[in-house]
C-alpha cells in the first residue's frame, strides 16, 4: 500500500555557495536527490503543485510561456481533441507511472513531446529554475530533465509540466512505445496495448550529455 505524504508547504532551500557553476550531479547530491528518486511512497502531483512549476517557469526561463490548455496537468495536454490516452498513478517497484486509459492500437500516436515539453535556453536558465523550487518539486524536476539532440544537431535540455513526464523506462520485452527516431517527441505505441497497461519507452533511446548543455 503506497502511503500518501501529507501535503504542507514547502520553500525553497537556500542556494550554496558557487551555485552558479554547479552541474547536473551536484544539483542533484545537493537536494539530496538520490533518496526522494528511490522514495515509492512519493505522492501524485496536485494542480497546486503543477502551477508551481509553470509559476517559476514563466518567471524565471521565459516571460511569454502560457499555460492556458483546457485539459488540466494531471490529465496530460491536448493532443488532437482530446487528453492524451492514459492516466497517472503509482507503478509497483517504479514510484508514478503512466497506464493507458484505453485499449490503443500498434501505430497510434500515444505522446507529442513537441506539444507538452518545455525547453530551456541554456544551463544557467535551467539552475536558476531548479534552485527557485521547494526541495522535493526541485527534485522532481531534476530527474525528469533530460537532453535530446535538436533537428540542428545541437543538443537541448528538455521536460514537462504535466503527467507525461511521468512515463518511465521499460526493457526489450515490456517497452511499448517508443519515438520515431533520437531526435524526435513523438511517441508511437509499438504493439496493441490493453486499456490498464503500464506505458514504457527506452530511457536511452536520447542522449545524456550534460556537459554539452552546460551543465
Amino acid at each position: 500500500m503506497v502511503r500518501e505524504h501529507k501535503l504542507r508547504k514547502q520553500t525553497p532551500w537556500p542556494k550554496p555557495d558557487g551555485w552558479e557553476s554547479y552541474g547536473f550531479h551536484q544539483i542533484r547530491h545537493h537536494f539530496k536527490c538520490r533518496a526522494y528518486a528511490h522514495d515509492q511512497t512519493k505522492r501524485l502531483l496536485t494542480e497546486e503543485d503543477w502551477k508551481v512549476f509553470q509559476t517559476a517557469y514563466k518567471a524565471i526561463v521565459d516571460e511569454t510561456a502560457t499555460f492556458d490548455d483546457p485539459v488540466s496537468p494531471s490529465m496530460g495536454y491536448t493532443l488532437v481533441d482530446g487528453p492524451p490516452p492514459y492516466y497517472a498513478k503509482h507503478s509497483y517497484g517504479k514510484g508514478r507511472g503512466l497506464f493507458a486509459s484505453r485499449n490503443i492500437k500498434k501505430g497510434e500516436l500515444v505522446h507529442d513531446g513537441f506539444t507538452s515539453d518545455i525547453k530551456f535556453p541554456d544551463g544557467m536558465s535551467w539552475r536558476r529554475f531548479i534552485f527557485s523550487l521547494p526541495r522535493d518539486r526541485a527534485c522532481d524536476q531534476v530527474d525528469w530533465t533530460w537532453t535530446q539532440r535538436k533537428d540542428d544537431g545541437k543538443f537541448g535540455i528538455f521536460s514537462a509540466i504535466n503527467i507525461s513526464i511521468l512515463l518511465n523506462s521499460g526493457d526489450e520485452d515490456s517497452i511499448n512505445i517508443s519515438p520515431e527516431s533520437p531526435v524526435s517527441s513523438k511517441f508511437y505505441a509499438t504493439r496493441d496495448i490493453k486499456r490498464g497497461e503500464e506505458l514504457l519507452y527506452d530511457y536511452d533511446i536520447y542522449d545524456t550529455v550534460w556537459n554539452e548543455v552546460g551543465l
